[in-house]
């Protein structure tokens, strides 16, 4: 039966105990799950950290949670869509099956965050290679960038669709996600980078020409004081480079 949020719950208990473990829950940690859904993880992490944020966007689950978790203090449960949540003024974990259909968003919103300080998703593999890959590769993207520039990731294990309820139709995968504490990036970095991989076929001197709108000899010279060759499409370029051209039109 289709879930009203598309969810795929997690059935695997093996599986759902190897995603705990891989996030070296102390009883200290303040942990955050997103999409709980029917507690596979959370019925393993309540026992190894005394202060657990359950949160939810489905309001009927969220509701059962409530219920099931009622005489424990260590569990608040948040019926609310995770985009919208305010992230706690503290350090935090993350641990998540992350909801499929909007993993990337839900990624971009705690990576950045200061109080972050490691997490253990799952997505679908393919959403997983795509955060893990570098530069020349064909899954190298803006998102690939966007991890990287906030955080160090470690690819843990594939995880085949038997081991939810429903089955999806991909093969999902387990990654774990640990703060650089980066400073704050330059204002046009991101900005930049989405443009250029809006544009991943043409030269990074077309990307750079329309996104200054200006003449191509201009963005010539802006290339060669990067020691970038202006040929170049937009997957051959590191994070450095893409901070050093950043910084350059700053």
């Amino acid at each position: 039966m289709r879930q009203p949020h598309g969810q795929n719950f997690l059935t695997d208990k093996n599986i759902a105990h190897k995603i705990v473990e891989s996030a070296a829950v102390s009883k200290q940690d303040l942990v955050i799950e997103i999409g709980p859904g029917k507690a596979a993880l959370t019925d393993i992490l309540k026992d190894l950290t005394d202060n657990l944020i359950a949160v939810d966007i489905d309001s009927r689950l969220a509701a059962d949670l409530e219920i099931k978790y009622k005489d424990n203090k260590n569990i608040s449960v948040v019926n609310t869509d995770f985009l919208k949540y305010e992230l706690p003024d503290k350090p935090f974990k993350i641990v998540a099956n992350l909801p499929y259909n909007v993993g990337t968003a839900i990624v971009q919103k705690f990576l950045p965050n200061k109080n972050f300080v490691s997490g253990v998703i799952m997505l679908q593999k393919d959403v997983i290679a795509r955060l893990l890959s570098k530069e020349g590769t064909k899954d190298y993207g803006y998102i690939s960038l966007f991890r990287q520039y906030y955080a160090d990731a470690e690819f843990l294990f594939d995880v085949p669709p038997g081991c939810f309820s429903p089955k999806p139709q991909v093969m999902s995968a387990v990654m774990n996600l640990k703060n650089k504490f980066p400073q704050d990036p330059d204002i046009k970095l991101f900005s930049l980078i989405k443009h250029c991989f809006s544009m991943r076929r043409k030269t990074v001197l077309n990307c750079l020409s329309t996104f200054l709108k200006t003449e191509k000899i201009q963005a010539t010279e802006i290339l060669n004081g990067c020691n970038i060759d202006v040929m170049c499409r937009p997957d051959k370029l590191t994070l450095e480079q893409y901070e050093s051209l950043s910084q350059k039109i700053s």
